[in-house]
């Protein structure tokens, strides 16, 4: 079985690349984007089990890519982790209503990282 691919979606280098070596060390094969416009060309290309999106960015935000992904019938069902600054629950709760699997207040530590993105792929514990 291949590795699940995960992108991340981020302005901050200084972000994506503790991530990404959180995530390749547990086998997952990762993917960078840095605003949502380079995001949907690389959704098109590698398809990813996974999208962790920043909201803020320049170009094209994280928003805007949420929007334009959850109105195409092709990759609405792509969970997508919203990684966020923004403690406020209505935004918290608009994020949810507009379909993301889940969120992850920044800062966060590896380990709640790796919690959540087990849970969006479906890799959690179960509860059978």
């Amino acid at each position: 079985m291949s590795a699940k691919t995960i992108l991340i979606v981020d302005d901050l280098l200084t972000l994506r690349q503790p991530v990404r070596l959180t995530l390749e060390r547990q086998g997952y094969a990762v993917e960078e984007a840095s605003n949502g416009h380079e995001a949907l060309t690389k959704v098109a290309e590698v398809h990813p089990d996974l999208v962790l999106l920043d909201l803020m960015m320049p170009s094209m935000n994280g928003i805007e890519f949420l929007e334009h992904v959850k109105n195409d019938v092709a990759l609405r069902d792509m969970p997508i982790v919203v990684l966020t600054a923004v403690a406020d629950r209505w935004q918290v709760h608009k994020y949810l209503d507009m379909g993301v699997t889940d969120y992850l207040l920044k800062p966060f530590t590896a380990s709640t990282l790796l919690d959540r993105v087990r849970r969006a792929l479906g890799e959690g514990e179960s509860d059978d």
